[in-house]
């Protein structure tokens, strides 16, 4: 029984690496939201997703327009641009 059980466990654990790319966690648009919000854009104007890429347009505290994206998988900002 124990053997069974054993070589249930391996089985599995065989298998796991082998799940898709997308089955791991992704950042979320509230997550997005909250990261824009903790780097100085007060206002969103559009949100949208685009290969791989949380894509952000807003506003600072000056009226500024800002342009960010994320990375959707590790919440990593790539870029920050401000006009």
């Amino acid at each position: 029984m124990r053997q069974i059980l054993w070589m249930a466990c391996l089985g599995l654990g065989l298998l796991l690496p082998a799940l898709p790319a997308n089955a791991q966690k992704s950042v979320t648009v509230e997550d997005v939201r909250t990261i824009a919000f903790d780097k100085g854009i007060v206002e969103i104007k559009e949100i949208e997703l685009d290969d791989g890429l949380w894509e952000v347009e807003g506003y600072d505290p000056d009226g500024r327009k800002v342009e960010m994206k994320v990375d959707a998988g590790s919440g990593a900002v790539v870029k920050i641009e401000r006009d």
